[in-house]
């Protein structure tokens, strides 16, 4: 019974080369050049506004300490291959494995897709990296792109709540201290995230085939998998959510050590903190990475304890890892494995 739900799960056609072309003129597209556009303005609005001492800026990037930037690099990437061992669980969960005849890659293959739709969350605004995800595992693997789908929404789902419970813990760390409003505010925001994501969970659970019934005939089939995709990724919740944990304190991992290169002691916690802030910013698909947003975001809350110009240069220092390491990488790669 269940390797028939398995083929079921399987039965989309692909279209050779769709992708490409979408990704392709996606970066090109008027709304894509206008969201980098809306991006640099935030950043130089920003910047003026706080009126920085752009020779201090310099003289403290030029300073940082290379060896330990070395190692805020290294966290990154390390991170992603975690994500990808975690999305292997999420799709096993869902029955794609080798002997229900489906044959996903390893562990540093899925890695290898995670970091392509990573370049292309970076290039184009909207997410549409998620999508190019699926797609990608899609053609190498043969399986169903609704359901793969299913599974990256599960894996958003589980990165956001465990954000909110590392804010929450984080929060005790600020009580009676000058940016308790700041937290106050993003757990509210995260609060109000999980309550919406509670509330989706719950209908899709309770009323799924309800919801099938109204959806046009040819759209049931592609919402059943994508219901059993999200819902069906939730098995071996205990290792998913481990793994969920060790990304985020990688990606609190690569902030620490950027500001480690730059000679700055800031406490962990609060580190945690801006780490865990920077990732509710790249959830709003405004500009291609959340760039623009994050930077602007980053440094008003590291300003909370250090200056305007050490805020700037770890933002900056920080985002030439977290984003534009992946869009050089990822203009070098592209060519090779994306189209594979």
């Amino acid at each position: 019974m269940k390797e028939e739900a398995v083929t079921s799960l399987n039965n989309e056609e692909a279209k050779p080369g769709e992708e490409e072309i979408s990704l392709g003129r996606r970066v090109l597209d008027v709304r894509t050049l206008a969201s980098f556009l809306v991006a640099f303005v935030i950043i130089v609005l920003a910047l003026t506004q706080l009126g920085v001492d752009w020779l201090s800026i310099w003289e403290q990037v030029r300073a940082s300490n290379p060896w330990l930037y070395g190692i805020a690099f290294l966290l990154f990437y390390i991170s992603l291959v975690v994500r990808g061992v975690r999305w292997r669980i999420l799709l096993r969960n869902v029955g794609f494995r080798r002997r229900l005849g489906v044959s996903i890659p390893s562990a540093m293959g899925l890695t290898e897709i995670v970091f392509l739709s990573w370049f292309a969350n970076c290039v184009v605004p909207a997410k549409l990296g998620d999508a190019y995800r699926a797609y990608l595992l899609k053609r190498r693997a043969a399986v169903s792109f609704s359901t793969t789908m299913g599974t990256i929404v599960a894996e958003r789902i589980m990165d956001t709540s465990v954000v909110f419970i590392l804010l929450g813990g984080v929060a005790l760390w600020f009580v009676g201290r000058s940016g308790l409003q700041n937290v106050l505010i993003l757990l509210g925001i995260g609060g109000g995230m999980m309550a919406v994501i509670a509330l989706v969970l719950l209908i899709m659970g309770r009323f799924g085939a309800h919801i099938q019934g109204f959806l046009p005939k040819r759209l049931a089939p592609f919402y059943e998998r994508f219901q059993a995709g999200t819902l069906g990724s939730f098995r071996q919740l205990p290792s998913i959510a481990l793994l969920s944990v060790v990304v985020w304190f990688f990606e609190a991992g690569r902030l620490l050590f950027v500001s480690y290169s730059m000679g700055l002691s800031l406490a962990l916690p609060f580190i945690l903190f801006v780490a865990l802030a920077n990732s509710l910013l790249t959830v709003v698909p405004f500009t291609p990475g959340g760039l623009g947003l994050v930077e602007v975001g980053v440094v008003g809350l590291l300003m909370m304890v250090i200056s305007k110009e050490s805020a700037v240069s770890v933002a900056f220092l920080d985002r030439t890892i977290s984003y534009w390491s992946l869009v050089i990488l990822g203009l070098a790669f592209f060519p090779l494995r994306g189209r594979k």
